[in-house]
């Protein structure tokens, strides 16, 4: 199974890498992203990883596109959060978010559409989105409106292009709330302690990094159990897959 990672420098894309690098499942991983995916020291099965560099997401020359076709998985995780948007002016916000998103699936389609490397099926594409998001577009964020709006328009979109060539795309969107690491000591600390008398829980669903890509994993390995995956549904996967692979959070 080849799997092509769009964002391999980002907080889930390296623990994505980390733990399909041990899955003898996987036979082949390529991580894109705008500088060199490093791995850890002491990392599993190196020589099925490559890193592949790409200076504008909205862009995919022949060289990329050779990367993409043949995949059998390709997941996206690139995006600009709620919480860095003051950093940035919402045109670009936008173009990160949105543009990005569908120019990247334009390109996966054509490097695999009426190719002699083109799967026998279509390709899985898990666009990574974010809890409370939805493709309604008549729904009206109560936080950050503006940028919730391009998000949910952004499911709307990738949904419709997904449809459109469901002959070489099957998309699936998993929406994870915050997501929190060991990276972070005290943080972590807290979340724990939160999650265990179901109070972090209640108001802001979260999750752990490792479960996260616990849970991604399993549905790219074993199938996608629906098209939609909420936060929830990642917890609940996740946990157990993470377990089963003796691995902790």
């Amino acid at each position: 199974m080849k799997v092509v990672i769009f964002g391999g420098t980002g907080l889930i894309a390296t623990e994505l890498i980390r733990q399909a690098l041990a899955m003898p499942e996987i036979t082949s991983i390529v991580a894109i992203a705008r500088k060199e995916v490093q791995l850890d020291e002491g990392a599993l099965n190196t020589s099925k990883f490559k890193s592949v560099i790409i200076h504008d997401y909205m862009e995919y020359p022949d060289s990329i596109k050779a990367e993409l076709s043949g995949a059998d998985v390709c997941v996206w995780t690139v995006s600009i959060t709620p919480f860095r948007l003051k950093e940035f002016g919402f045109d670009e916000v936008k173009r990160v978010c949105q543009d990005s998103a569908i120019a990247a699936l334009d390109a996966v389609r054509d490097a695999n559409d009426a190719t002699a490397q083109r799967p026998s099926k279509p390709i899985t594409y898990v666009y990574m989105s974010a809890e409370g998001h939805t493709p309604d577009i008549t729904a009206k964020p109560l936080f950050f409106p503006e940028y919730g709006l391009m998000r949910n328009n952004t499911e709307k979109l990738v949904l419709e292009f997904g449809a459109e060539h469901n002959d070489v795309l099957d998309v699936h969107i998993v929406r994870p709330g915050m997501v929190w690491t060991y990276l972070s000591f005290w943080r972590s600390v807290q979340a724990s302690i939160l999650r265990t008398i179901n109070v972090f829980t209640r108001f802001i669903p979260n999750i752990a990094r490792t479960e996260l890509a616990a849970a991604m994993l399993d549905q790219i390995t074993h199938g996608f159990e629906k098209q939609f995956l909420t936060n929830a549904d990642l917890v609940r996967i996740g946990g157990p897959a993470l377990r089963a692979k003796g691995l902790g959070y």
